[in-house]
């Protein structure tokens, strides 16, 4: 209220402001500042991963991606294999398991006649519900108890080394054991 008798209106201080350097430098870093906040509430914020929530969550596609990667550089350090190539197939894709929270409601009604049970029912009631938790921003999303990746169908292992029957056995070897699959899923062919 001082000011204000005074005679000094808010627009006068900024005007006073900017006829110093200081002040104006002051205020131009303030009005940055304060652009910076506004637009750091206007943009998206970046993606906040919570693994509980789906945040470590894999496509089929990237997870075939990953292990042909990785079956090729393993196969690639057999000995007599060369260069060498993967192709791995799978069944469906990946599978998600949400958390649910199960109540369970039984029923039973007995008709008597004298010491004896004449008629006997029971009803039971099961539901089921995904439990939901909230991932931030208002949005509520269901837990994820697991992931499941794809069954592996097939692989296919195309390398120099694969005239000899010898480096064939090694890398069906190699693959079955890496993979958990039988024989019969792997085929191992010549380059061309």
């Amino acid at each position: 209220m001082n000011e204000l008798k005074k005679g000094i209106l808010f627009p006068d201080k900024i005007a006073a402001l900017f006829q110093k350097q200081k002040g104006k430098a002051l205020f131009l870093i303030g009005i940055a500042g304060m652009c910076l906040i506004l637009l750091s509430a206007v943009l998206p914020a970046g993606a906040k991963e919570n693994p509980a929530v789906g945040g470590a969550q894999q496509t089929s596609e990237a997870y075939i991606e990953q292990l042909e990667g990785r079956l090729t550089k393993i196969v690639g350090s057999v000995d007599g294999v060369g260069r060498c190539e993967v192709m791995v197939t799978a069944e469906n894709g990946v599978e998600y398991v949400y958390a649910v929270e199960q109540s369970q409601n039984v029923n039973q009604v007995n008709s008597y006649e004298g010491d004896e049970v004449k008629k006997q029912t029971q009803q039971q009631n099961t539901e089921e519900k995904y439990i939901v938790v909230d991932a931030g921003s208002g949005k509520k999303e269901a837990l994820l108890k697991t992931q499941k990746q794809p069954t592996i169908q097939g692989v296919v292992v195309v390398c120099e080394g694969a005239g000899s029957m010898i480096v064939q056995e090694r890398v069906t070897q190699v693959v079955t054991t890496a993979l958990g699959i039988p024989y019969n899923k792997v085929c191992v062919t010549k380059i061309s």
